[in-house]
């Protein structure tokens, strides 16, 4: 199963994501600090990330470079209720996969497994297609 990384600042919050992402079918994996996240980024060759709109004491925009350079596949999907409509763009600029509401009741949380399923079908068709490319030449088949 696809791992999500959830790097989520409110602990009574990341229960609930972590329902969420196992209802979505995936595996979650809370981190806490930045490092942290970058060690569950390169212990995965592929990965969703829920990420809150700060995380250890950060502005997502100035982490979601990073991340996005661990793990260019990478899936963010952004948790925010009160977002700008600047610091949106700046972030769909960064690279983030999808931008969804912090899951207060059952609708948000419905949004988010929606989200989590798209990202988890996309993940798995790079992985295929990479597949597809390298399988003849370690000589598998297609």
């Amino acid at each position: 199963m696809l791992p999500v990384i959830i790097a989520y600042q409110s602990p009574a919050e990341t229960d609930a994501l972590m329902q969420c992402v196992e209802k979505a079918g995936c595996v979650a994996k809370p981190v806490a600090t930045l490092n942290e996240a970058i060690d569950a980024l390169r212990e995965e060759e592929t990965a969703i990330m829920l990420l809150g709109k700060t995380f250890d004491g950060s502005c997502v925009l100035d982490v979601i470079p990073i991340f996005r350079y661990l793990q260019k596949h990478l899936k963010i999907i952004l948790l925010a209720d009160d977002a700008q409509m600047g610091f949106l763009r700046q972030a769909r600029a960064a690279g983030i996969f999808y931008h969804a509401m912090e899951p207060h009741d059952e609708e948000d949380c419905h949004e988010l497994q929606l989200a989590l399923e798209c990202a988890r079908e996309v993940c798995e068709k790079q992985g295929r297609s990479i597949w597809k490319k390298l399988a003849p030449v370690f000589g598998g088949a297609n």
